[in-house]
């Protein structure tokens, strides 16, 4: 979805008695071309044109009665800042100042004219000097409309003050407690909910399935078929095997719906007994549905899936599993999770037979792909030492290179842009943990921008 904004440009009143009627045209004439091209990628729910404290009031009554994500401002002329700074105050919305003019250039025949028509600047810094001593945070984006990094960077920024907004309602499903013994799963619930926005609700084994057992055989069997086409079906996949996955999944989202819960955690230790197949297919399926997912119990990293999946659409949940320090790659892996988003697209993903590695728990349908070459970006989010939070983040991308057949499970070979041994250094000196999650695409700019939104550190490795 377009993050939804109200969008107000901003002059001075005694501009309405002094300037003449072809001048408020072109500045009115300007600020709705800087409107349709930012309705591009935002959907502009409020705009107005603001001279007068009247029309800032008028203003902040529509936005009171509006869903929007943030604000937007920018001015049209020179623009006092107390004409706009009570308001931002009471609306308490996110602000985004775009930081612009009507003509992107001086030329050799420059008129006094011509700045009457172009001074914008000086108001914005106006501005933007009283927000900073107010502490009231703020984005901007200075630039001319005609400029496409300028609208990426602006588009960026919504994106992740929507994503940020979104934190608020994350809530994360955690199937059968935590794992012992893994210190950097460790949090504070109500510093995560303070300081950041999401929750969690804790569910046993036994309210699992009781769930499976409403599942409906069915709509189970109906799924089987339509993976016959969607996966390569390898040999000695047994159709029963199959579809208790295929089960475990439904069930899986029945408690998702249940919990109103859009993130989801296993800890398997305590599932061992009792509990029957461990619901991998579900997992790698519920990722490309846009389900926050994290290994082992971990919580945290459950949320933070679910928050890169608001920014960048998809996100993947992997370690750090070995490496390979002559070519520099990382060996990303986990028990078997891994986000079919990301798979190659040249080659179906393969379903087969699969043993867990612990005896007497049942075979599963496992999945085998690597992901699709490109650049990727790996994130991990961690608390502070004063219970806050940081993002940890690298680039790199993830080389065309042989299919490890010889492998058993999902996999993907990733190369940072520095070499590994330097970033895992750096990485463990910033406070990395051993869980992480991966997004297509070189993506810190947008990460730093959701750091800061969220009042997040933010660290680039």
């Amino acid at each position: 979805m377009k993050p939804k904004i109200a969008y107000l440009g901003l002059s001075l009143e005694l501009y309405l008695q002094t300037s003449t009627a072809e001048t408020l045209q072109i500045w009115g004439e300007a600020f709705n071309r800087w409107s349709r091209n930012v309705a591009q990628f935002a959907d502009i729910s409020y705009q107005k044109l603001c001279f007068t404290d009247a029309d800032v009031a008028e203003a902040v009554a529509a936005i009171k009665k509006t869903d929007v994500d943030a604000v937007m401002l920018s001015a049209v002329s020179y623009t006092p800042s107390m004409l706009i700074c009570d308001a931002l105050a009471e609306l308490q919305l996110p602000v985004l100042i775009f930081n612009t003019q009507d003509s992107a250039i001086i030329s050799e025949n420059y008129v006094p004219n011509d700045l009457t028509l172009n001074h914008t600047v000086q108001g914005i810094h106006d501005i933007t000097n009283v927000l900073y001593r107010r502490k009231f945070p703020f984005s901007i984006v200075s630039g001319h409309d005609s400029d496409p990094e300028v609208m990426a960077a602006l588009e960026k920024n919504l994106r992740a003050i929507r994503a940020a907004k979104a934190a608020k309602n994350i809530r994360v499903l955690a199937l059968g407690g935590f794992f012992k013994g893994m210190g950097d799963f460790e949090f504070d619930p109500e510093a995560m909910k303070n300081n950041w926005g999401p929750e969690f609700v804790a569910v046993e084994g036994k309210e699992f399935l009781e769930v499976l057992a409403t599942v409906d055989d069915d709509e189970a069997e109906a799924i089987r078929l339509g993976d016959m086409e969607k996966f390569e079906i390898l040999p000695g996949l047994e159709k029963e095997t199959h579809l208790e996955s295929i089960r475990r999944y439904l069930a899986v989202k029945k408690m998702l719906k249940q919990y109103n819960c859009n993130a989801f955690t296993m800890n398997f230790t305590n599932l061992l007994k009792d509990f029957g197949q461990l619901p991998f297919y579900a997992i790698n399926c519920l990722m490309a549905e846009g389900i926050g997912y994290a290994g082992e119990g971990d919580i945290l990293r459950a949320a933070a899936m679910r928050q890169f999946a608001e920014l960048c659409g998809t996100a993947n949940f992997s370690e750090i599993y070995t490496v390979d320090f002559k070519r520099d790659l990382f060996f990303m892996s986990h028990m078997q999770e891994c986000n079919i988003a990301i798979a190659r697209r040249d080659r179906k993903v393969q379903l087969k037979q699969m043993p867990f590695w612990v005896n007497g728990v049942p075979d599963y349908a496992g999945m085998f792909f690597t992901a699709a070459p490109g650049d990727y970006t790996l994130v991990c989010l961690t608390p502070t030492p004063d219970n806050h939070f940081r993002l940890v983040a690298f680039e790199g991308n993830v080389p065309d290179l042989p299919v490890l057949y010889t492998y058993n499970r999902a996999y993907w070979l990733f190369r940072p842009d520095r070499p590994v041994k330097d970033t895992l250094d750096d990485y463990s000196l910033q406070g990395g943990a051993h869980h992480l999650s991966a997004v297509a695409g070189r993506k810190c700019d947008e990460l730093k921008m959701l750091a800061d939104q969220l009042g997040f550190e933010f660290v680039r490795i």
